[in-house]
């Protein structure tokens, strides 16, 4: 049997953070013409980000190719890197540059239902144990967007920078036109089986494995009974999963163990007045990407996007 050092892939979800991305990532590899990466978000455009890698170069594409060693034959090696969608030209031109000619997902959502999904899930990682609100973590981003520290990557207070779509959506659609498919996380939601296979007939590839397929929602946010210990179990999981010390079965059953120990509800709830000030903070953005989307020919925008557009 020969062994394959792998390739470079040729479909990537690129983003938006908490929007999809896992479910679709798990959908998508499910297809027999689809092969996922041997673990979502490699990372590997972020040491194009000058944010996220001042001082390192890329990895060879040796390293990145090792991660779709088991490929063989499908037509489609796919990775899913949220955090590539805001890195800026740098990432596109890198992905480009890398790449050649891949397709391109990208998923967006509502960014204030967005917003309160980063406050949530970073609570509930202890990721920001000095915010005590959602309306102070939305004043502190506020106030690091002013500052242009909103996207330190160490900081976890990047939750409302990237919900301003019209910073990088065009950037991302010029570069790759048709190769590009912008997919509503909302519609992902509501009907995930009517979205896999508009995707799978973007991709040209057969729908009849759709029926087979397990759709149900994934890395849904689960909140913790204790944020120390959540951070804690988070912090280990980082490591194994960078150094594979864990076979994926066994990860699977210690993470339904640790869903069924430490998830427990979330006892805040948004605040009608701060959700008002979020969408009035997206107003403008999401007009200008609604024009964006639309110049590139998309059409039935979801509502967000509609409001206050003059579509």
């Amino acid at each position: 049997m020969s062994v394959s050092n792998g390739r470079l892939p040729n479909l990537l979800i690129a983003g938006v953070p908490k929007a999809g991305t896992s479910s679709l990532f798990a959908y998508l590899t499910q297809h027999p013409d689809i092969c996922g990466a041997d673990k979502k978000e490699l990372g590997y455009f972020n040491y194009f980000n000058p944010l996220r890698h001042t001082d390192h170069e890329p990895p060879p594409t040796a390293s990145y190719k090792k991660h779709f060693a088991h490929c063989i034959g499908q037509r489609y090696a796919l990775e899913a890197t949220p955090s590539y969608c805001y890195g800026g030209k740098p990432v596109v031109e890198g992905v480009k540059e890398v790449l050649k000619h891949p397709k391109i997902i990208i998923t967006l959502r509502d960014p204030v239902d967005r917003l309160w999904s980063a406050y949530t899930f970073q609570r509930t990682l202890g990721n920001i144990p000095d915010i005590r609100s959602y309306g102070e973590y939305l004043s502190v981003c506020e106030q690091r967007r002013r500052d242009g520290t909103d996207l330190d990557p160490g900081c976890h207070l990047q939750g409302l920078s990237i919900g301003f779509y019209e910073d990088y959506i065009d950037l991302w659609l010029d570069a790759f036109g048709d190769d590009l498919k912008v997919v509503f996380a909302e519609d992902l939601f509501q009907e995930p089986l009517k979205v896999v296979k508009e995707l799978l007939c973007w991709l040209e590839i057969d729908t009849e494995s759709i029926p087979v397929m397990d759709l149900e929602a994934r890395n849904v946010t689960k909140h913790a009974h204790s944020p120390k210990v959540a951070r804690a179990v988070y912090s280990l999981k980082r490591v194994g999963d960078r150094y594979r010390l864990l076979p994926p079965a066994l990860r699977d059953g210690l993470r339904r163990a640790y869903s069924r120990l430490n998830a427990g509800e979330l006892s805040e709830r948004q605040d009608p007045a701060v959700r008002r000030h979020a969408e009035e903070i997206y107003r403008t953005s999401n007009r200008t990407t609604a024009e964006a989307l639309a110049a590139h020919g998309y059409r039935n925008l979801p509502a967000w996007l509609q409001v206050g557009s003059g579509m």
